[in-house]
C-alpha cells in the first residue's frame, strides 16, 4: 500500500510539473506561489529570486539573459504595475519539497514555511534620526551628520597581505569606513571577513560584504557571528552576480538579499536565529547594508524593492555605479518623496576609472547604465587617470547637492588606490548637518 501511495504521489508530481511547466515555466520547487506572484513562477528567475529584481537589472532586462524580460520586472507588472507598496516578503522555499505535488503539499499542510510570507520586523520611524544601535562607526558618522565617504579593497587572492596593506595605508584617514570584497568573477579569495580582520588592524572601520550567491542561511549566520567576534560591525547583504557559463561553479542562492537583511536583523534584536530557533546570549549587532540599483525601469521598481529591504531592517544602502548622474537625480527624487530618506541612508556608488583595461570591463557589468557621452568621454581622454579623477570629482560633487545622498562609495577600476583621496579632497556636502 505504501509503495502505491508513493507512486500515486510522484505520478502527480511529474504530472503537475509537466503541466504548470507548460502553463507557468513551473520549476517544480513543491511550495507554489503562483497566486501571489501573477501565475507567474519566480522560481523562473536564473537566480531562483523569491523576492524581487536583483541588481544586475538593467532597465527592465534581466542580467543572465538580456534579451529577456526580468521575471520579477514581469510580475511586478501584472500584480503591482505602478504601485509602491511595500510588497510581502516571501520565505525560501524549503528544499525537500522540490519536485513534490505542491498540490499534495497544500493538502497535507506541509507547505507553509515556504508559502506563508514572513512578517516584518517592527521597527520605530525615522529611524536615520533614531539613537546609535550597534558599535559601527559608520553609523556614528553617518547620523552625526557629516557627508561620510567610504571606499573599497579587494580580498587577496593568496595569504599574501603586502599589496592589501599598501591599498589600506592609501585610503585609512580620509574614508570612514572601506568595504572588503571577496570572490570577485568567481575566483577564490581570502573571505571578506578575514580581510576586515586586516582592516581592523589599521584602525579602519571594515564592512564585510556578504552574497546569496555564495552563502547558505547557515554559512551566512556563521558569518556575522565570526564579524562580531572579531570586532567588524557593518555587513553588506548583497544577491551577488551570476556565473552563468562556469559550470564549474554552483551558486547558492539559498536566500535573497532581502531575506539576508531580515536574518541579519531579526538576530540583531531578538537574539535568535530565525530559521533554526537558536538563541545566543550576545548575538551579533551590525549595521545592516543593501545595494540598490536606481537604473532599473520603471522607476517604481527600485523603489519597491528597496522598501522591502528597509522594511526587512536595512540600515543604509550602496547605490550601483553612477555614469548616468539626471536618471541618478530622478530616483532620489522619487526616493525623498516617498519618505525614504527618513528611514535609509544611501551612498552613491562613484567609478573612479584610471585603467584602459578596466574601463574596458564597465559595458560589460550588469545593471551599469553607461551613457555613450560618457563612454566616448573616457576613451577619447589624453590622459585616462586625470579624466577618471577628474570626472568622479564632478560626479561627488554633484551627488552631494541631492537631497537624500548622505555620503559616497568609491569604486575604483584600476589598480593604484593612491587616487581616492585625491578624488574626496575638499568635498563635502553643504548642509549636511543640518538635514540630520
Amino acid at each position: 500500500m505504501r509503495k502505491i501511495k508513493s507512486l500515486l504521489y510522484r505520478t502527480a508530481a511529474r504530472g503537475e510539473a509537466f503541466l504548470k511547466g507548460v502553463a507557468f515555466d513551473c520549476r517544480a520547487c513543491g511550495q507554489c506561489v503562483l497566486s501571489q506572484t501573477g501565475l507567474i513562477c519566480p522560481m523562473s528567475c536564473p537566480k531562483g529570486l523569491r523576492n524581487g529584481p536583483c541588481g544586475g537589472t538593467l532597465g527592465d532586462r534581466c542580467e543572465v539573459y538580456p534579451d529577456r524580460a526580468c521575471v520579477w520586472m514581469r510580475i511586478y507588472e501584472r500584480t503591482a504595475k505602478d504601485s509602491t507598496e511595500v510588497p510581502p516578503l516571501n520565505p525560501s522555499p524549503d528544499a525537500a519539497l522540490f519536485f513534490t505535488s505542491s498540490y499534495a503539499n497544500w493538502w497535507k499542510g506541509i507547505d507553509e514555511g515556504g508559502t506563508t510570507p514572513l512578517p516584518y520586523p517592527d521597527l520605530p520611524k525615522n529611524r536615520v534620526y533614531q539613537p546609535i544601535a550597534t558599535r559601527s562607526r559608520l553609523e556614528a558618522a553617518l547620523k552625526s551628520g557629516r557627508f561620510v565617504k567610504t571606499c573599497e579593497v579587494r580580498s587577496p587572492r593568496s595569504a599574501d597581505f603586502g599589496r592589501l596593506h599598501k591599498e589600506i595605508s592609501y585610503v585609512k584617514e580620509q574614508f570612514d569606513a572601506v568595504n572588503a570584497t571577496a570572490y570577485l568573477n568567481g575566483k577564490p579569495s581570502l573571505p571578506s571577513g578575514r580581510t576586515c580582520i586586516e582592516l581592523l588592524s589599521a584602525g579602519v572601520d571594515p564592512i564585510c560584504q556578504s552574497t546569496c550567491r555564495d552563502h547558505t542561511k547557515t554559512s551566512f549566520v556563521s558569518e556575522l557571528i565570526n564579524n562580531h567576534a572579531n570586532g567588524v560591525h557593518n555587513v553588506l547583504c548583497l544577491t551577488g552576480d551570476s556565473y552563468a557559463g562556469n559550470p564549474r561553479i554552483k551558486q547558492v542562492f539559498d536566500m535573497d538579499s532581502s531575506l539576508m537583511v531580515f536574518e541579519a536583523r531579526h538576530l540583531r534584536d531578538t537574539g535568535t536565529i530565525h530559521f533554526t530557533g537558536q538563541t545566543m546570549p550576545e548575538p551579533p549587532k551590525p549595521f545592516i547594508g543593501v545595494a540598490i540599483n536606481p537604473f532599473t525601469r520603471p522607476i517604481h521598481a527600485p523603489i519597491r524593492r528597496l522598501k522591502q529591504k528597509i522594511a526587512a531592517g536595512a540600515d543604509f544602502a550602496q547605490t550601483q555605479l553612477i555614469f548616468n548622474l539626471p536618471a541618478f537625480e530622478q530616483f532620489m527624487i522619487r526616493f525623498c518623496d516617498e519618505g525614504l530618506d527618513r528611514e535609509l541612508f544611501v551612498l552613491a556608488g562613484i567609478p573612479v576609472v584610471i585603467s584602459k583595461p578596466a574601463m574596458e570591463m564597465i559595458p560589460h557589468i550588469p545593471g551599469v547604465d553607461y551613457p555613450d557621452e560618457i563612454r566616448k568621454r573616457l576613451e577619447g581622454a589624453a590622459n585616462l587617470r586625470e579624466e577618471g579623477i577628474k570626472l568622479a570629482r564632478e560626479m561627488v560633487g554633484a551627488v552631494s547637492k541631492m537631497q537624500g545622498v548622505r555620503g559616497v562609495h568609491l569604486m575604483l577600476f584600476g589598480a593604484d588606490h593612491s587616487v581616492l583621496p585625491e578624488v574626496v579632497r575638499d568635498i563635502d556636502a553643504p548642509g549636511s548637518a543640518e538635514r540630520t
